[in-house]
């Protein structure tokens, strides 16, 4: 009984069990986790949490589900095997991908590290290159004091200056800067004013390389130069490469747009709005812009008969149909949208009807890094892009004839550097090339092994360039490029020409730095280059005649030069911005 009489006593609740045995307390909190309100409760989150992944699935592959083509394309090149994602199912660009991934698409693995031994450039006799000769009276000719280019333009010093061979897009420039804005805006509001007034060098349907230089002293590249579409087909290029030189079949996907809009993300002032970089252009496409004396001379042309009359009125060329596609990249959102995706994108495609697809255009990106910059003088560094750019001949060039006085040897040497372009490519597809160019840009040395004729004619007529130096001495240098005069003489009915990029890849040839490969962007003589003297910029220029940017770097350093081949630049002196150009050349700069 009184075991009995004990065990009913500490059924109630009372304090006593619980200090004499606190695990029955445990076992029953535990037993409660287990009731049926907290099963249901779990099963209800499970259904919730089902329903939400089921929502998520669903949205990701609503537009793939829609799609009546194959959603993945997979071809192998040279054991890489690569694959283009369609654009409806991701927004990640090839380009990005890889730069991205630890792979990266491969060719023959060159290795350039032979090619920069100790050993002096030997001067390579006229006769033995393929270009120009210099006259014997100049040969002869040693010029022991520092000729002088001609300043013209403006009289007074400029605190901010724009560089272009438009008038009128310089004064857009111009505005840019007067509203508030930096050099960068100005640049990208005066390229897309050049698309109107030299759509033979400058358009939508080309490419471009940018480099910048920040007030704080950081010089930043923006390589948007085309790449070689995916469906590009080697073996028909090779069988008759004149379709690299005029036709769809010449256009590379085109990068201008992207490269322009990728500079203002990064260097936007906050002051001015995208729309306002490019309203103006639209305003100015619709009054008319003065016919250049280079689109007067192309004006007999057969093949531009068509685009003449439909667009040149006495004295002005009209470009009402480019005004249209820039009213749309200047209101949407994402301006890329309005060009790269979408129904545009596959109009395009189809109107172009080459090798470039939709999704080729939906998959571009341009490289942005950061500039190679050459010590050439004391407290003097020129600063510019790495490869696929030039820009590493033309320092290696100038140090290599630094110390020369005979100027008939500095354009010997000049031409024999032209080898070496065969080095240079696309870094994601010759991994050996960025290194190269790197130490290429820095010594006075390489092999004697480069004195040999390019398989590529690397001249670009149709290039045109824009320089703005702004009051915060942020400075940029474009090069906008369509290849040839008038890229590939297809003209769109959104009103800009296409590029015939493809014809500066080495299509002969398999297995060289410059051979054509699918999404590889072409090598190029384009340099926008940036001078830097005392930590402050000294001037500013560019192009694709190394020759007269290596007389510029000599005029810089105080160097004996032929003055009548310089190259145009902005300089800064005494805290004023001048222009320096032969006297043979007009330009125009503007400023305040």
């Amino acid at each position: 009984m009184e075991s009995q009489l004990g065990n009913v006593e500490i059924y109630p609740p009372s304090p006593l069990p619980t200090l004499r045995n606190p695990g029955n307390n445990r076992k029953a909190k535990r037993g409660m986790l287990f009731d049926v309100p907290w099963i249901i409760i779990l099963v209800q989150f499970i259904v919730i949490l089902a329903l939400v992944l089921g929502l998520i699935a669903f949205f990701l592959t609503r537009s793939e589900s829609s799609s009546t083509t194959s959603e993945y394309s997979t071809r192998t090149y040279q054991n890489f095997e690569l694959q283009t994602i369609s654009p409806s199912s991701s927004p990640l660009t090839f380009r990005r991908r890889f730069k991205t991934s630890t792979e990266s698409p491969e060719g023959v693995d060159f290795n350039f590290s032979k090619d920069l031994d100790p050993v002096v450039v030997p001067v390579v006799p006229a006769e033995i290159i393929t270009t120009t000769s210099t006259t014997k009276s100049h040969q002869s000719t040693i010029l022991e004091s520092v000729n002088s280019v001609e300043v013209f333009e403006n009289d007074e010093n400029l605190r901010a200056a724009v560089f272009t061979s438009s008038a009128e897009c310089s004064a857009i420039g111009k505005s840019i800067l007067v509203r508030g804005g930096n050099a960068v805006e100005a640049a990208i509001a005066a390229s897309f004013c050049l698309m109107g007034a030299m759509p033979n060098k400058a358009s939508l349907g080309g490419g471009l390389m940018m480099t910048v230089k920040t007030k704080n002293g950081n010089a930043t590249t923006i390589i948007a130069r085309e790449t070689a579409p995916m469906n590009a087909d080697i073996d028909e290029l090779k069988k008759n490469p004149e379709l690299t030189h005029v036709g769809p079949k010449a256009s590379g996907t085109p990068g201008t747009l992207n490269g322009l809009y990728r500079a203002f993300q990064k260097f936007s002032s906050n002051r001015v709005q995208w729309k306002h970089l490019v309203l103006p252009t639209i305003q100015q496409c619709n009054k008319g812009f003065k016919l250049s004396e280079d689109l007067k001379k192309r004006s007999s042309a057969p093949a531009l008969a068509q685009f003449f009359k439909a667009n040149v009125q006495k004295d002005k060329i009209l470009c009402t149909s480019l005004s249209t596609l820039l009213t749309d990249i200047a209101d949407y959102e994402s301006p890329l949208d309005a060009f790269y995706h979408g129904e545009t994108a596959q109009k395009l495609a189809k109107e172009l009807g080459g090798y470039m697809t939709a999704s080729d255009l939906e998959d571009y990106e341009s490289d942005m890094s950061s500039a190679i910059c050459s010590e050439i003088d004391v407290d003097t560094k020129v600063c510019g892009p790495g490869s696929p750019s030039s820009f590493a001949v033309l320092a290696n060039t100038y140090l290599a004839t630094k110390n020369m006085s005979n100027l008939a040897k500095v354009n010997d040497v000049l031409r024999s550097s032209m080898g070496l372009i065969s080095k240079i490519a696309d870094p994601m597809f010759v991994k050996s090339s960025k290194k190269y160019t790197e130490e290429l840009a820095k010594t006075s040395k390489r092999s004697s092994s480069e004195a040999k004729n390019l398989a590529v004619n690397f001249k670009e007529d149709g290039s045109t360039e824009v320089f703005v130096i702004d009051e915060n001495n942020m400075t940029v240098s474009v090069l906008l490029s369509l290849g040839d005069d008038f890229g590939s003489l297809i003209y769109s009915s959104s009103g800009f020409f296409w590029n015939n990029k493809l014809r500066y890849f080495d299509v002969k040839n398999e297995n060289v730095p410059l051979s054509l490969q699918p999404g590889k962007v072409p090598t190029s003589l384009l340099s926008p280059i940036v001078v830097v003297k005392n930590n402050s910029v000294f001037a500013v220029s560019g192009g694709s005649d190394l020759l007269g940017l290596v007389h510029l770097l000599r005029d810089i350093t105080h160097r004996n030069y032929d003055a009548s081949k310089v190259a145009p630049s902005l300089f800064v002196q005494n805290s004023g911005i001048t222009l320096k150009s032969p006297s043979n050349n007009k330009y125009s700069i503007t400023g305040y």
